[in-house]
């Protein structure tokens, strides 16, 4: 996308927005009794969760070169909170009959991180010491 004209910035996050956006269609699984339907939007979600998870371009992009092991870890590290937090909140939200709340929770957490990323990631240049 550089070699095509796009900005730094413009070519790390866009495929990161594009992603998180495709991650919010797991919501039409609330929406259908159709296992095949359920299927086709978890799909969709899936493939766009993966398509956003090159955030490490941002890292590579944006850390001071000397500190790149230590920003890298410390990315790690804070991503990976997720991974603690959201299955007990999952948890919680789930019923015995309805995994609705959850699909919700987690559209909700997509759709504030494509917002970070529209608004709070700015300009992606190198950090200067």
């Amino acid at each position: 996308m550089v070699k095509k004209g796009l900005s730094l910035g413009m070519a790390r996050k866009l495929p990161i927005i594009i992603g998180l956006a495709m991650t919010v269609f797991m919501l039409g699984a609330n929406y259908t009794d159709s296992s095949a339907l359920v299927i086709v939007f978890m799909s969709i979600a899936f493939f766009g969760n993966g398509f956003a998870s090159i955030t490490w371009s941002l890292v590579s992009a944006l850390a001071p070169e000397r500190l790149l092991g230590l920003t890298g870890g410390m990315f790690n590290f804070i991503g990976n909170l997720s991974s603690i937090a959201t299955p007990i909140v999952i948890g919680f939200l789930v019923t015995d009959v309805d995994f609705a709340p959850a699909f919700v929770y987690m559209a909700a957490v997509t759709i504030v991180g494509v917002l970070s990323y529209v608004f709070l990631v700015g300009k992606v240049e190198r950090v200067e010491e």
